[in-house]
């Protein structure tokens, strides 16, 4: 009699943890990170001087469902995206910066300013041309300092975002050390905690997206966290970043606050800001400078042989102390009277319009890394969307790749809703069969003991 109240007690214990579970798992079909459980049984029995008698059912566990090799593998693609669509989302912005809609860009200004001389050197002393020349020439030097200042903007915007990024990891590294200690306790304890096993997941996928990093995990079941070789969590104990950021020599570097000691970081959305803030947006800027100067210096070397309708002085179109995109412009004497600009090769002949056809013959001149202004420009110009389609592609790539490791880990630890209620019938139906178990030992006990009395 003992015997069928003990089966019948483990039994509805069975149903009822194994309900529990099944209706935790339904409840949290949608919740992000969670890992379904399941419920691992073992038979009770005892052996007798002349059988084994069974006891009952035993819940030897409850497991939480994941592929670890998945996660981990997740990890990296995250990490990868988040590099990818950070340089993406920058160079969006000096894409948008440094070609308009209307079509006129640097390139065009370059060519008008050529045309511009060259129609000077038909009509030298034509106002109106010399009025349009002066025109276009300004009209260049505003285009580069333009794109210039676009381009200071954009480096402070990536600068300010880095630095935001650097917050929300520390955030991170806290979350995930007040996690590991959560995650200890239940071990030591001898029963795992699984909502904080799925939390500890769910944060390492958000710190994935901002950051490259390496994990080891202890034999007390806490997470230890290294970037760049450097370890920021171990436990309960978090060792935040900070930034040292200058932004003369475009050097963006991160220290442990407790000790100063550098990170290399070079994944994640923080390691893309970082390389465009200190190389991808100067290389450009380089560029750009580049242009500039090539204009100031090889218009000035052939303007300043020449003469302007005026007097017999020699004089450059540009100020060749400034020959930066930034600080470009023509100089002084020219834009406040457009009779000083040379067309003449000789003093006093002002018919002559030799300097302006050689200076509009600059355009068939190699004078950048064997290339034409315009050609070189046009390069420029096109680089950012040339860089899209690259990270575009790259983006595409690890996308496909990303959701075939989601269908992997939904397959393993996905809520199926359909076959969680097939289950909580099945236990539901458990529990119905020990009750009635325990009732019929019941009744067979009442009537023993009224056979007694």
């Amino acid at each position: 009699m003992k015997t069928l109240f003990e089966i019948s007690r483990s039994g509805l214990r069975s149903a009822e943890r194994s309900l529990a579970v099944t209706s935790n798992n339904l409840i949290n079909a949608d919740t992000p990170g969670y890992s379904r459980q399941r419920v691992e049984k073992s038979p009770i029995g005892m052996q007798m001087s002349d059988r084994h008698a069974g006891l009952g059912v035993r819940i030897s566990a409850v497991n939480r469902l994941r592929n670890e090799m998945a996660d981990t593998q997740m990890l990296y693609k995250k990490q990868t995206m988040g590099y990818l669509q950070s340089q993406k989302s920058i160079f969006d912005q000096l894409e948008a910066s440094m070609a308009s809609d209307t079509g006129i860009d640097l390139d065009l200004h370059i060519s008008k300013l050529f045309d511009s001389f060259s129609e000077l050197s038909s009509d030298p002393q034509d106002a109106s041309v010399r009025n349009n020349l002066l025109a276009s020439g300004q009209q260049l030097t505003q285009k580069l300092r333009a794109m210039s200042s676009n381009m200071d903007e954009t480096s402070e915007v990536v600068r300010q975002s880095a630095t935001q990024t650097v917050t929300r990891i520390n955030e991170l590294l806290g979350e995930l050390a007040s996690l590991n200690q959560s995650v200890v306790t239940g071990q030591v304890s001898g029963r795992e905690n699984h909502a904080s096993l799925d939390q500890q997941i769910h944060k390492l996928e958000q710190l994935s997206e901002l950051v490259d990093f390496e994990t080891l995990k202890s034999d007390n079941g806490s997470l230890q966290i290294r970037i760049g070789g450097v370890k920021v969590v171990e436990e309960g104990e978090a060792s935040l970043l900070k930034p040292e950021v200058d932004d003369v020599d475009k050097n963006f570097r991160l220290r442990l606050q407790k000790n100063g000691k550098a990170v290399d970081v070079n994944g994640g959305r923080l390691g893309g800001e970082i390389e465009m803030y200190e190389s991808g947006i100067p290389e450009i800027r380089q560029r750009l400078d580049k242009i500039a100067e090539s204009i100031v210096e090889e218009f000035n070397e052939v303007h300043s042989q020449g003469y302007g309708l005026d007097d017999n002085t020699q004089r450059n179109f540009f100020n060749p102390a400034n020959t930066t995109a930034a600080d470009i412009e023509i100089n002084e004497a020219i834009r406040l009277n457009h009779r000083h600009i040379a067309a003449s090769s000789v003093a006093e002949e002002a018919g002559n319009g030799a300097i302006a056809a050689d200076i509009a013959e600059l355009r068939n001149v190699r004078v950048l890394e064997g290339r034409k202004l315009v050609d070189y420009a046009v390069d420029l110009i096109s680089s950012p969307g040339t860089e899209l389609t690259r990270l575009s592609a790259g983006i595409e790539a690890t996308d496909s790749e990303m959701q075939m490791l989601s269908i992997q880990q939904q397959q393993e630890s996905g809520v199926n809703v359909d076959e969680e209620l097939s289950k909580m019938i099945k236990y539901q139906n458990a529990y119905q069969g020990a009750a009635r178990v325990m009732s019929a030992a019941q009744d067979m006990y009442d009537t023993l003991i009224g056979i007694v009395r």
